[in-house]
């Protein structure tokens, strides 16, 4: 596709993986005008992908239309009604991405590799709430542990609530290399990560 001498136009779209890159990349010290011409967009959009709060690997979208755009994966999804998103990694490889609500309790899953063992959920394509609460639970300590309350107030959480500890350990097990990437879309909210 031929680019006027302005290079006016509508600028490529990022996806997600490339952003990660960007920000791996950003963090590492190169500059975002230099990024910006390796990546062929303008500096003021990708100051714009670079400036989504986020708390460690946790980020928060206060704008539907940055949660749209996230969420873009999804087709036929009303992204609004869900307030999470998950991206189960492997390593650095996303391998299932995850919209929940808690409030509807419903869960949709898109997975982007071939390997079932790597999903969130296996072969199973259309996963129900118990499928992902038993992910939930699959991906923090057994409820039945040794000294269970004092593992949980190591990192810091009240009682067992899968969610929670996920929030804080990311799902990260000794066993293998999976984890979890999380999102919120919380609009109107504000929090610290705004500031």
């Amino acid at each position: 596709m031929a680019q006027n001498e302005r290079g006016a136009g509508r600028k490529p779209t990022l996806s997600e993986e490339t952003l990660q890159e960007i920000r791996r990349r950003h963090e590492a010290g190169e500059t975002i005008t230099a990024l910006a011409q390796v990546y062929g967009v303008s500096r003021q959009t990708l100051h714009n992908y670079l400036k989504e709060p986020k708390e460690g690997h946790r980020r928060i979208y206060r704008s539907l239309k940055q949660w749209q755009r996230l969420n873009r994966d999804f087709p036929g999804v009303d992204v609004q009604d869900y307030m999470i998103r998950m991206d189960y990694m492997n390593g650095d490889e996303c391998c299932s991405r995850l919209l929940v609500s808690f409030q509807k309790r419903q869960v949709v899953a898109e997975n982007t590799t071939d390997v079932p063992f790597h999903r969130a959920f296996g072969m199973k394509a259309k996963p129900t709430w118990e499928d992902f609460e038993e992910f939930l639970e699959d991906r923090c300590m057994p409820r039945t542990r040794d000294h269970l309350r004092l593992v949980l107030e190591e990192i810091g959480v009240d009682s067992y609530d899968p969610m929670a500890i996920i929030e804080k350990t990311q799902g990260r097990m000794a066993e293998d290399q999976q984890w979890l990437k999380l999102s919120y879309f919380a609009p109107g909210q504000e929090c610290e990560s705004d500031a």
